[in-house]
């Protein structure tokens, strides 16, 4: 996967931000759109930019093309300006551009994928009192890791309340 970071002179954006990004769905690629979607990292960190730009983090390659992240900075960045144009409407070249590039950059779920989580359960179930949580559980995003640790603790909670003590592996403590 390729990322590729560019600056933008806010009245070089012809349409308005709305929101933290967009995603670029796989069927839009007959539409020439090449990127897999961008953050509107200004918007969502405001002090990562100064005021009168705005920064966007454009996602390359991954699965959908491996090929095409791994490609030179210059074609990369004509792919970011290029579905940014279509989308937001750009009125002059990036004022900076920064390139990182992830060999290894987001876990994919097989087809067997199911299997994998069944044993996860079949685990937790059969060792009470370990809990799972991650991005592996429901997706990959920030906000289902969250829910994930969310669910977990509400468990552990809920295990605890209803025995009203646990031992903490590692320690010789007993929590009341």
């Amino acid at each position: 996967m390729s990322i590729i970071i560019t600056a933008f002179k806010k009245q070089d954006v012809k349409r308005p931000l709305e929101g933290f990004g967009v995603l670029v769905p796989s069927k839009e690629v007959k539409n020439g759109f090449q990127t897999l979607g961008t953050l509107f990292s200004s918007n969502m960190f405001p002090d990562r930019a100064p005021t009168d730009q705005y920064l966007f983090t454009t996602f390359i390659g991954g699965s959908r093309n491996r090929k095409l992240a791994k490609s030179q900075l210059k074609d990369l960045q004509e792919v970011a300006v290029n579905d940014l144009n279509k989308i937001l409407g750009l009125g002059s070249d990036p004022l900076s551009v920064k390139h990182i590039y992830w060999n290894e950059a987001f876990p994919l779920y097989s087809l067997d994928y199911n299997s994998v989580i069944a044993a996860i359960d079949r685990m937790g179930k059969s060792l009470p009192g370990l809990y799972f949580a991650g991005n592996y559980r429901g997706g990959l995003s920030v906000g289902k890791a969250l829910v994930s640790g969310f669910k977990a603790a509400d468990l552990a909670i809920s295990d605890f309340n209803s025995k009203g003590s646990c031992t903490i592996i590692g320690t010789d403590h007993e929590v009341k």
